[in-house]
């Protein structure tokens, strides 16, 4: 299987800062050569933003996702699997305008809902909507400046291993016809059975699906190197378990991993997840391939 792994190494906009300094860290610690070890055929491209850094931050997160989108299609049309190492979570707006307008499914990892609107958020924080803006809650004109990106429906989106919530962003979602997969549940349900029913309801809505995975999903323990901290997450094993499940049901047309900041890292814990998380992605993947 051939790999496309493409670092988008920004944060909010803003090129090499806190989380933006993940993508790098991942490359220069070897992650592609960490893929290549593993048998497959791997090229890193690194995504530019071509707007002046003066310029207000929603512009130049719609430029660096509107070229993240070019770089996705051409990825898949040369036969490639997109893989993603993302700075922020709004990442999944680049990569979802950029696969192809089928029956495409999301399925997004995180410890934090990432549902929040402008009006119903308390603090504010434009990567706190992410899944609102792709599932077409907020920011409508955002998706238009990115690449004309239709919102994918609530319907075809699940939502895993939250555990951090606000209020009104947990009734937001409670009340949307999003599936939600807690961590707690996955914790209780050493079989993933109710990871397995809840893929078989999206599966008659969905043909594919994008997998994206915030790293703070993982307990700190495995991951500490993320901005908010939040206990009780997956373990490595768990996650792995989830990712081979979701395999099994879906083509996975691209994945990206999100939010790793190595300013605060602890003995590369963090970097060594990550390796972990690319390759079971990597094997996934390539074994659905040749399965279905």
């Amino acid at each position: 299987m051939k790999i496309n792994l493409i670092q988008v190494p920004y944060d909010l906009g803003e090129e090499q800062v806190g989380m933006g300094k993940g993508p790098i860290r991942f490359i220069q610690a070897g992650a592609d050569r960490n893929l290549l070890d593993q048998g497959f055929e791997v090229k890193v491209e690194t995504i530019k933003r071509d707007v002046p850094a003066k310029d207000d931050m929603l512009k130049k997160i719609a430029n660096i996702n509107a070229n993240l989108a070019k770089s996705i299609k051409k990825a898949i049309s040369e036969g490639y699997f997109p893989l993603v190492l993302g700075g922020n979570c709004n990442t999944i707006l680049g990569i979802l305008a950029g696969l192809p307008p089928s029956k495409i499914g999301i399925i997004y990892f995180d410890a934090h809902g990432d549902f929040n609107t402008p009006e119903i958020s308390i603090s504010g924080f434009f990567d706190g909507m992410p899944l609102a803006i792709a599932t077409g809650q907020c920011y409508p004109d955002l998706l238009t400046h990115i690449g004309n990106m239709s919102p994918i429906p609530e319907s075809h989106t699940m939502h895993v291993g939250a555990r951090d919530l606000d209020p009104k962003e947990r009734e937001l979602l409670e009340n949307s016809e999003v599936q939600v997969v807690t961590t707690d549940e996955l914790k209780e349900d050493i079989e993933m059975r109710i990871l397995h029913s809840a893929l078989t309801k999206l599966h008659p809505q969905v043909q594919e699906v994008y997998l994206h995975i915030d790293i703070d999903v993982i307990d700190p323990q495995e991951a500490p190197g993320v901005n908010y901290r939040t206990p009780n997450g997956l373990s490595l094993d768990e996650m792995e378990k989830a990712i081979k499940t979701i395999a099994a049901h879906f083509r996975i047309k691209a994945a990206a991993l999100t939010a790793y900041n190595p300013d605060h890292e602890e003995d590369e814990k963090t970097l060594q997840t990550g390796f972990r998380l690319l390759n079971v992605i990597a094997d996934a993947v390539a074994s659905s391939l040749t399965s279905k």
